[in-house]
C-alpha cells in the first residue's frame, strides 16, 4: 500500500520490498536483482489483485505518464498486466511496462 499511496509504478513494488537502506537509513536503494524479483511476482500478483478486488488499489497503463490520460483497465486487462513479468521488473535495455498504482477513493477515506 505504501507504493500505492506514493502513486508509484508497479515495477518498483518488489524492488522496494527487496531493497535496503544506506546512509543511516536516509536513502532507500531498491533491489536490482531481477531473478529475486521474478521469483516473488506470483506472490505480489496475488496481493495486488486482492487489493484491486477490495477496491483499495487501481492500476492503469498510461502512455504519457499521466494517470488521468490512461483508460481504466477491465478485469481481463488487469489479469494480463499482473501476469506479465515486464510489469514487475524494470530492466535496462528492454521494454518495460509502465503500470501506475493509485489508491482508490475508498482507500483514501480508510487511510486518511
Amino acid at each position: 500500500m505504501l507504493n500505492t499511496m506514493e502513486q508509484a509504478y508497479l515495477h518498483g513494488v518488489i524492488a522496494d520490498y527487496l531493497g535496503h537502506s544506506e546512509r543511516c537509513g536516509a536513502v532507500w536503494v531498491p533491489s536490482g536483482d531481477e531473478a529475486a524479483i521474478e521469483e516473488l511476482v506470483p506472490t505480489f500478483r496475488t496481493v495486488v489483485h486482492d487489493l484491486i478486488e477490495r477496491d483499495l488499489v487501481e492500476i492503469r497503463e498510461p502512455g504519457t505518464a499521466l494517470w488521468d490520460n490512461a483508460p481504466e483497465l477491465d478485469d481481463r486487462e488487469v489479469t494480463e498486466v499482473l501476469a506479465d513479468p515486464a510489469s514487475w521488473i524494470k530492466s535496462t535495455g528492454s521494454a518495460n511496462r509502465m503500470i501506475m498504482l493509485m489508491p482508490t477513493p475508498r482507500a483514501e477515506r480508510l487511510l486518511g
